[in-house]
Formats: C-alpha cells, sequence, structure tokens
C-alpha cells in the first residue's frame, strides 16, 4: 500500500515536471525578414516602405509586432501592428515609416533590437524570442544626395539621368522602379519620401492600383517632382495625373536641334526630334519653348510640381545623343535652382527643429511659477513669528515650556501653505499647452507644425487621439529614454494607427512630470486673410480683413526680415494699412537668423511671449519649405490642431497658433527707381559643383567659399517686371578685389564680360546684364583656394524707369 502511494506521488511529481517542458516545447518558432526603403535605398529624416515577412516554424502566435520608430537621439515611438500566424504559416507585414532614424548614428550597437513581438498584445502581453533580423537597416542617404525614381520599360533609355548634378548635392542615384515591384509601390505619400523626383517615360500610371496612384499625386503635393514624358496616350496613361499635366497634345511636330542646343547649353544634338503640338494649359507655365510653342511645361502642384516634354525623352535620336545629361540638368534644375534661391544653405527636419524650439518653450508651465516676493515675505514673516513674537508671548504667559510643538506645528503649516500656493493649479486637473505654426495653403485649408505638451496631476499612461491628416511622434525633457542603446521607444511612447486616425500612448508618465507631443498636421479650411495692398513709390496703403471665424491677435506683414504692425482683429474685421518702406514692392520673408539661438524674449517671465517667440524662431528654421514671397501673420488661442486627450474629464488647456499666409501688394511706379540688395532673392553656388556657399555671422552677405569660382545671381522682384521698365545703372560695391575677381554674364553675347578691379563698380549701360526674367549673374573668382576662403559676396543695386 505504502508503495503504491509513493508510486502515485513520483507520478505526479513527474507530470509537474514534464508541464512546463511539453509548454516550452509548444511555443512559436518565429523568424523575420525585412526589406526597407525604395530598392533599398532610403533617407534620413524622411518616410519609407518596410516589408516584415514572418516565417512560423512552431504552434500559433497571435499577439502584436511592436517596431521601434526612432526618429532622433531623445525622440521616438513604438508602433504596434496585430499579427496572427498559424503553425507554418508565412505572413507579410508592409507599412510606412514617416521618418527614417540612422540606427549607428549614435553609436548603436549592432545587438540593439527594434523589432518586438509580444504574444497576446503589447499592453500585457509577454515578449518572445525570435530569429532573423533585429532591426530595420537599409542604405541611408542624406540630403546630400539626389535619388530620381524612373517608370520606365528599359533604364537604357534614361541614360541620360546618370549624369545629372544638382545644387549642394554630393551625387546622385537613379532608381529602377522595376525593380521595387508593382506589388511593393506604397500606398501612402510618405512611402516615396527618399526620391526627389520621380520620371515617367512613357509608363502606364493609369494601370496601378487607386490608392498607389493617390500616393504618388500626394507626394507631388508634398514637394515632390514628377516629370512625364510626351507619347500617343499620354493622357490616358497618366491615370490620377491627367488634370495635373502642364500641356494639352494638339497635333505632330518636330524640333530643330539647335533648339535643344541653346537650351542646354550644348553643340551635341544634331539631329531634329519628333514632338507633340502643344499648348498650355491653364493654370500652368512654360518651362522653355520655342517661339510661341513650347516644348516643357510646369505646373505647380502644392509645395510640388509637375513637369512634361512635348517629346519623348526615352526614343531615339534624343536618348542616344550625348548632350542628353546637359538636357537634363537644364531641365530638372530649372525647378531646383527656384527653391535654392530663397533656402539657407543649413536646414534641418522641421520636427527635429520644432523639438528645441516650440517644444521647450511649451513645457514651461504658469503652475511652475511661484512668486519670489510672495516667498521671500513668508519667510520673513515666519523668521518674525518664531523668534520674537513667538518668545516674548510665550515668556509674557510664562509658558516657553511649550515652544518645543508651537515651533514644529508653524514650520509644518508653513511648509504646507507654499506647497498648497505653488501647487494649487497642479492638483485637480491636468493642464495641457498646444503651439503650432499653420501655413495657409492657395488651394484652402492650412498645414503646419505643433507641440502638445501636457503637465500630468498623476503618474500613469496617458491617450491622445488624433485625425489620419495629423502625425503624432514623441518627445520628453526629462530623460533622454529613447536612444537606441537604452530603453525601447516603445517603452515610453506606443502609436496605433487605423484608417480613422492614431492614439498615441504615453507610457509611465511620472507624477507631477511634463511630457509632449510633436507632429505635422493638415487642417480643413478655416478662412484666410483677404489683402488688398498697393505699393506706389515705397509707400504701401490698403486693406487687411480677417475672414476667419475666430479673432486674430499681433497681426504683422513681413517684407524681409521688417515687420509692418497691423493689430488685431475680430472676424471679419478690416483694418487699414499705410507704411513708408525702404523698397519698391514688398519681398519675400526672410529668417532673422534666430533659429540656432532658441528664443530669447524680452521678458523672460512672460511665458506666453516666449512661446511667441519661439514659434518665430521656428518659422525662421523652416523658411526653406515656405514660399518665396512676403507673409502676413496672426495669432490665436482658439485650438486648431484636433489632438485630444482621452479617458481625462477635465483638463486645463491653453493653445497659441501663429496662422502664416503668403500675400502679393500691386506695384505702381512713377519715374525713376532703385531695387536695392534687400529686395532682391540671391543664389550663390559654386561654378564646378553647385554647392551653395555656407553663409556665416550675422552678416547676410560673408560666406565661407571652399571651391574656386563661385556664381552669385540676383533676381528683381516679379512685382516690378510686370511694369514696362527701361533699365538705367547697375552697381556693384563691397567687393574685396584682394581675394576675388568679378564679371558679369551678358545675355545678348552669352559669355562673361570683365570689369574693373575696383570696389565699387558702374555700369551705366545695364541691358545686355538683365536678362527677361530680371537675372543678374555675377562670377567670383577666387585668387587662392587651398584652405577656402571666408569673404563678403558683392552687393548689388539696379536703377530703372518706368516707361511712359
Amino acid at each position: 500500500m505504502l508503495k503504491n502511494r509513493w508510486g502515485i506521488v513520483l507520478l505526479f511529481m513527474f507530470a509537474l515536471l514534464a508541464t512546463p517542458l511539453t509548454h516550452a516545447m509548444a511555443a512559436p518558432e518565429l523568424r523575420a525578414t525585412v526589406t526597407a526603403g525604395i530598392d533599398g535605398k532610403a533617407k534620413y529624416g524622411r518616410g519609407a516602405p518596410v516589408t516584415i515577412v514572418i516565417e512560423n516554424k512552431g504552434t500559433a502566435f497571435s499577439g502584436d509586432v511592436v517596431i521601434d520608430l526612432l526618429q532622433s537621439y531623445d525622440t521616438g515611438i513604438g508602433e504596434s501592428f496585430p499579427l496572427d500566424i498559424g503553425a507554418g504559416e508565412t505572413k507579410t507585414i508592409s507599412f510606412v515609416i514617416p521618418r527614417m532614424f540612422d540606427y549607428n548614428m549614435y553609436g548603436s550597437s549592432s545587438n540593439s533590437k527594434s523589432i518586438h513581438f509580444y504574444e497576446g498584445g503589447w499592453k500585457k502581453g509577454k515578449e518572445i524570442d525570435y530569429k532573423g533580423s533585429k532591426q530595420i537597416v537599409t542604405a541611408m542617404y542624406y540630403d546630400d544626395v539626389k535619388l530620381i525614381t524612373a517608370f520606365t520599360g528599359n533604364m537604357d533609355r534614361l541614360a541620360g539621368l546618370r549624369g545629372v548634378r544638382f545644387p549642394n548635392t554630393s551625387s546622385t542615384q537613379l532608381i529602377d522602379a522595376s525593380k521595387v515591384g508593382v506589388n511593393q509601390f506604397p500606398e501612402e505619400a510618405d512611402g516615396w519620401g527618399a526620391t526627389d523626383f520621380i520620371v515617367f517615360d512613357e509608363y502606364p500610371v493609369a494601370d496601378l492600383p487607386q490608392k498607389e496612384q493617390q500616393a504618388l499625386v500626394e507626394w507631388v503635393n508634398q514637394g515632390g517632382i514628377a516629370v512625364f514624358s510626351d507619347s500617343d496616350q499620354l493622357s490616358a496613361e497618366s491615370g490620377l495625373f491627367a488634370d495635373l499635366l502642364p500641356l494639352e497634345q494638339e497635333g505632330k511636330d518636330s524640333i530643330d536641334s539647335s533648339v535643344l542646343n541653346n537650351w542646354a547649353s550644348t553643340e551635341q544634338f544634331d539631329k531634329p526630334i519628333t514632338s507633340s503640338k502643344t499648348s498650355v494649359r491653364k493654370g500652368a507655365q512654360v518651362l522653355y519653348g520655342s517661339g510661341t510653342e513650347p516644348l516643357a511645361g510646369i505646373r505647380e502642384v502644392g509645395k510640388g510640381a509637375v513637369i512634361q516634354t512635348s517629346f519623348s525623352f526615352g526614343d531615339e535620336p534624343f536618348s542616344k545623343t550625348a548632350g542628353t545629361t546637359a538636357w537634363w540638368n537644364a531641365l530638372l534644375n530649372a525647378q531646383v535652382q527656384k527653391n535654392v534661391a530663397n533656402g539657407q544653405g543649413y536646414y534641418e527636419n522641421p520636427l527635429e527643429v520644432i523639438r528645441y524650439t516650440i517644444g521647450n518653450a511649451n513645457e514651461l508651465f504658469p503652475s511652475f511659477k511661484v512668486s519670489a516676493p510672495l516667498l521671500v515675505g513668508i519667510i520673513i514673516l515666519y523668521i518674525i513669528i518664531i523668534v520674537p513674537v513667538l518668545y516674548i508671548f510665550l515668556k509674557k504667559k510664562d509658558k516657553r515650556e511649550h515652544t518645543w510643538w508651537i515651533v514644529p506645528t508653524i514650520a509644518i503649516m508653513t511648509s504646507i501653505f507654499i506647497f498648497a500656493y505653488g501647487a494649487k493649479d497642479r492638483i485637480g486637473k491636468a493642464q495641457l499647452q498646444q503651439t503650432a505654426l499653420l501655413n495657409v495653403l492657395p488651394e484652402g485649408g492650412m498645414e503646419g507644425y505643433f507641440v502638445e505638451t501636457i503637465l500630468t496631476n498623476k503618474s500613469g499612461d496617458f491617450t491622445f487621439s488624433a485625425p489620419s491628416t495629423t502625425t503624432l511622434s514623441a518627445s520628453s525633457t526629462m530623460n533622454t529614454l529613447f536612444g537606441p542603446t537604452q530603453i525601447e521607444a516603445h517603452k515610453t511612447a506606443m502609436l496605433e494607427r487605423d484608417a480613422a486616425g492614431s492614439k498615441m500612448h504615453l507610457r509611465d508618465v511620472g507624477y507631477w512630470n511634463v511630457a509632449s507631443l510633436v507632429g505635422k498636421t493638415a487642417v480643413p479650411s478655416e478662412g484666410s486673410i483677404e489683402t488688398d495692398l498697393i505699393v506706389r513709390d515705397k509707400e504701401l496703403t490698403g486693406t487687411v480683413t480677417n475672414h476667419f471665424p475666430f479673432a486674430l491677435t499681433d497681426i504683422i506683414i513681413w517684407s524681409g526680415t521688417r515687420q509692418i504692425k497691423v493689430g488685431d482683429l475680430g472676424p471679419g474685421e478690416t483694418a487699414d494699412v499705410k507704411e513708408t518702406l525702404k523698397t519698391s514692392a514688398l519681398i519675400a520673408k526672410r529668417s532673422s537668423n534666430q533659429m540656432y539661438y532658441g528664443p530669447s524674449p524680452t521678458q523672460s517671465d512672460d511665458l506666453m511671449e516666449m512661446r511667441k517667440e519661439s514659434i518665430v524662431t521656428f518659422a525662421d528654421s523652416t523658411m526653406p519649405t515656405a514660399p518665396a514671397k512676403p507673409m502676413i501673420s496672426g495669432y490665436t488661442d482658439t485650438q486648431l490642431v484636433d489632438v485630444n486627450l482621452e479617458d481625462v474629464k477635465t483638463a486645463k488647456t491653453s493653445a497659441l497658433t501663429m496662422i502664416m499666409q503668403p500675400i502679393e501688394a500691386k506695384v505702381e511706379i512713377n519715374g525713376l527707381f532703385t531695387v536695392d540688395p534687400e529686395a532682391m532673392a540671391v543664389q550663390l553656388v559654386s561654378e564646378t559643383n553647385n554647392f551653395e556657399a555656407s553663409s556665416i555671422g550675422y552678416q547676410s552677405d560673408t560666406y565661407y567659399f571652399d571651391e574656386d569660382v563661385y556664381i552669385q545671381t540676383w533676381q528683381i522682384p516679379e512685382e516690378l517686371l510686370k511694369q514696362k521698365l527701361g533699365w538705367k545703372m547697375i552697381e556693384l560695391s563691397k567687393i574685396q578685389t584682394d581675394r576675388y575677381e568679378v564679371t558679369i554674364w551678358n545675355s545678348q553675347t552669352e559669355q562673361y564680360d570683365a570689369l574693373p578691379a575696383d570696389k565699387k563698380i558702374t555700369i551705366d549701360q545695364p541691358n545686355p546684364y538683365i536678362s527677361a526674367n530680371g537675372q543678374v549673374k555675377i562670377r567670383m573668382d577666387f585668387h587662392d583656394t587651398q584652405q577656402g576662403t571666408e569673404a563678403r559676396a558683392p552687393q548689388l543695386k539696379v536703377e530703372g524707369e518706368v516707361a511712359k
């Protein structure tokens, strides 16, 4: 009997020991294989498609795949994707990362992991191990490399693209879209973020799925440039791009080789090219043409453009001519040069800049402030009560033995009072601050960037929701927990996305702690600021009307770096404007060079003023993405970015949004006028490599030159060119003859003319040196370039007269 009992016990113990082993043997065995980018290429800070192929050789898995999306050394999030995969199955997860991160930038270990599997879900499940790819790794490029994606049946048709060079670019990469595969084309615009140009060589875009076509169109809206070759069925082939094409086909024609040679500044074209007769569609412009016939047209679409040629650039004999590279250079750079001319040499991604400009100011709350005079007064009163008053009172009552409990009681009550006074706004409810910069779009609506910050009144998780038109990323100033060598990003912030929008879960936020969200947003149409302005002989007059359904305060017209105050306007209100200018026209808003130093308010205790100045600093830093026009701006305390804190009944919210809008002003000039340097956009790039000179110091005309020759291009404002003008004089000044010599481009002879070696030069016959589109080009040839040169660039002034 005893033996039987021991047998049963041993059998039971064996069963208990075997159970974990059975569970261990019955587990998912996952392997992940990751591919990312367009043809394996991506750009830092831009979007890219990612595909993860998951194989399961074990038991069924049900849970989440979590990806750490790191965006800088202290910003990042996790994003979850549900996964149910049975035994022996293979499944594929495809998604788009809005901003790629270089995992090796901050010394990340090769053992660090950015892909995680949570059985049972990321909220309460358990992370399990797996085999295969641990990180999202791809060939990473930066903005000094231009990527061109070609949609073509044969890459040999576009051989001339391989040698194209751009300003501020070290090299060019050409991507064959066929290697990506139609089934792998992104369905989101951010998925094409790596590429700067997309060239369609008689390609049937209409055959692509609707979502993929829409992604390409939206990519153009966000700043991409699409180039379409001519074909017999272009309207049908171009799909969703059909209404965006700039040219209308009207029969057949041919192009003489001399026209192509003239456009490309070459002599290598020697045969006529078959083309279509074309006309310019409404809203488009001629990029270049022969006589009255356009040979290439352009239509601006959002921040980008669609270019169309009147001939097929993939057909022979054009595609086999040695001059095609020069032609491609001229065609693609025509749009790029326009963007470079008004940009800054140094440019960071707005979502990184916003962190240390608007973000720093937005994370300061009024409840952090405790009145210093009040504290000093309490301390003085405390000392007076504790020492003389208490002593005299107790001595008079002969109760000095009670000092032992009265003194600590008063100290405790004083401490409680100070604490309650400082924490009165933090105990009852969470506090939110939203600061944003929104730009009014010509087609209606607004877009821009924002920071949303929470000051917690409890510890735990906080969830924010946003529509699909708004991106969310997390930021923290209390620590830098997002770095790849420290705590994984998903343990601090987790993103969930669906068709309706997204939710951001801020995890384990401390009591009375600060955490921030940053993102990009598009806001449906709310209205606009209407301007009716005219400049007569440097006198600006007119009206400004607020057509937004909310009040605007501190409205300012930006002309260059000058601010012209308009005032405050309620909904529908109008203000008169009258101001004397130093220029003959309103000019494009320019940076005030504050971006590297952060906000510096005149009153450091005025937190709202700090937030306003932080927006201006951020706006300066994002000038390359803004239209090259005068701007008008104003502030509103209406919350316009639809980001909401969930599951919190009460929260105190403070919103501040700067609205910016490009404007125009008519120009009327009588008699003689002067175009000063401040009124003109200037571009300064090297002749050989097209690198932009680096601006240094506070003086706008001081640069660092590290190549032999630079071309300085001045652009007279378009508003002035609408007048019938006669040019009287060109004046060049501040020439440093000891460091370089200058020559000037003659548009009639198409060569540079020599100029005297003087610090100041006056040209009394300026017409050959001012092109039809209002450009003046100066060539700077440096004497000594072995180790680079710091120098001031020449300043240009033009005098003219309105023709009677």
